[in-house]
């Protein structure tokens, strides 16, 4: 295959979709760390790939969203680290098979830096640098940091992992909703405006947003990064807003009418498309229907 970022200047590429919603589905019980789950039962793991993959998807995520040190040590399994995040690219390695480009996913630490938390900047730089040179090691051909609502966090990961891993791209992104006032903001507080700027700064080859909200509002988001930034854009939104069925939450937009608004997505200025929360290999399958027309 081509280089990722010799693909992306010449098409949108399509991302795969959600993998905890997959995960649950396929047995995942309430409290178990998705990560060591996932990779005790790889079979399962390949076929998810597997399935986004035949759907049309460009480019698959790892299941190491949680596979950092401060997250795995909540479940007392931190001396797992190196082997769950080196298993999980092994697994989606040989799920793509030379078919789909491999990103290792990097989501936060669930912790908060300091003046609001206790988290230092320097360990958080070096809890994401850990992750991130274990991922390229195995052979990623990228990076991406995904769900980031504080904008320090997101740049103590990009920090770390534009000094010291240089030879694969790096792709961040961040999580924002929309205030009564109509602005997209994180939970943090983080602007658009704000994470180009503070963001681009520190050399990611792409960026955009991932969960937070619906594929509509998620065309407004986009829209309104494009006009700030010749930089390629990835945009991952959900399917639909959640809804608590049963004391379970659902994301019930169709794939269908997903799909109806890539158009409209592509226009605001997307490189990139894939899905978030709720969305399924058939979203994905869409997706890659939509883009051919």
């Amino acid at each position: 295959m081509k280089p990722l970022m010799e693909r992306v200047k010449d098409e949108v590429l399509v991302c795969d979709g959600a993998m905890g919603t997959q995960l649950i589905e396929k047995g995942l019980p309430l409290g178990e760390c998705p990560e060591l789950w996932a990779i005790k039962r790889h079979k399962v793991l390949f076929a998810i790939h597997n399935s986004y993959i035949k759907a049309g998807a460009d480019m698959i995520t790892t299941n190491t969203f949680g596979a950092n040190r401060i997250k795995l040590k909540k479940f007392k399994i931190d001396k797992k680290l190196a082997q769950i995040n080196s298993d999980a690219v092994k697994i989606a390695k040989a799920a793509a098979a030379d078919k789909a480009y491999v990103l290792g996913n990097i989501g936060p630490t669930g912790e908060y830096l300091e003046p609001a938390g206790s988290l230092k900047f320097d360990e958080c730089y070096d809890v994401f640098l850990e992750q991130a040179k274990i991922l390229e090691a195995e052979g990623a051909d990228a990076i991406i940091i995904e769900t980031m609502t504080d904008i320090e966090e997101l740049k103590a990961a990009v920090i770390a992992i534009k000094e010291n891993v240089k030879k694969i791209p790096l792709i961040a992104c961040m999580s924002f909703s929309k205030t009564k006032q109509g602005a997209y903001r994180t939970t943090s507080g983080a602007t658009i405006p704000q994470m180009v700027d503070e963001v681009l700064m520190t050399g990611v080859d792409v960026i955009g947003a991932n969960c937070g909200v619906d594929i509509e509002q998620m065309t407004e988001v986009i829209a309104r990064m494009r006009p700030l930034t010749t930089a390629f854009i990835i945009a991952e939104p959900n399917a639909g807003n959640p809804k608590l069925v049963n004391n379970k939450t659902v994301y019930a937009q169709s794939a269908d009418e997903f799909s109806k608004h890539i158009p409209a997505l592509i226009n605001a200025g997307a490189n990139v498309i894939g899905g978030c929360c709720g969305t399924t290999p058939e979203h994905i399958r869409k997706i890659k229907e939509a883009l051919k027309r």
